[in-house]
């Protein structure tokens, strides 16, 4: 059993118990002046204190979770993904590389010679 399930099933019992010791201790101690009517505020304010830790507890483990899911998401689309990247390349045959490489080195030529057409224009001078 998860510790989130542990924490979920024994915060009533352990609310509730802190409510009744408080009380308790409140009503029994010779120093503790707490009328009767104060009973009820020292029960809640002992009902409280294991509530709020219990909360935050339960609140960070949901996040904890949360994160171990997305973790677990992100690695198995990356499996996915190296290994479409790894099958890609056996799917290409050595003609079609050839084309490839032949139509991007056309490309970069023309890129090369939009270039030189551009600086054999006349400089201009800064000034003039």
């Amino acid at each position: 059993m998860s510790p989130n399930r542990i924490v979920a099933l024994l915060t009533p019992v352990c609310a509730l118990a802190a409510g009744w010791v408080a009380s308790w201790i409140a009503q029994n101690f010779p120093d503790a002046n707490i009328s009767k009517e104060s009973l009820q505020a020292v029960f809640i304010g002992g009902v409280a204190a294991v509530l709020a830790p219990a909360w935050q507890w339960l609140h960070g483990w949901q996040k904890y979770e949360a994160r171990q899911a997305e973790a677990e998401q992100l690695a198995l689309a990356s499996d996915a993904a190296l290994s479409a990247a790894v099958a890609a390349p056996e799917a290409i045959d050595e003609d079609d590389e050839l084309e490839m490489l032949e139509d991007l080195e056309d490309e970069g030529l023309e890129d090369l010679e939009a270039l030189e057409d551009e600086f054999d224009e006349e400089p201009v001078t800064a000034g003039a």
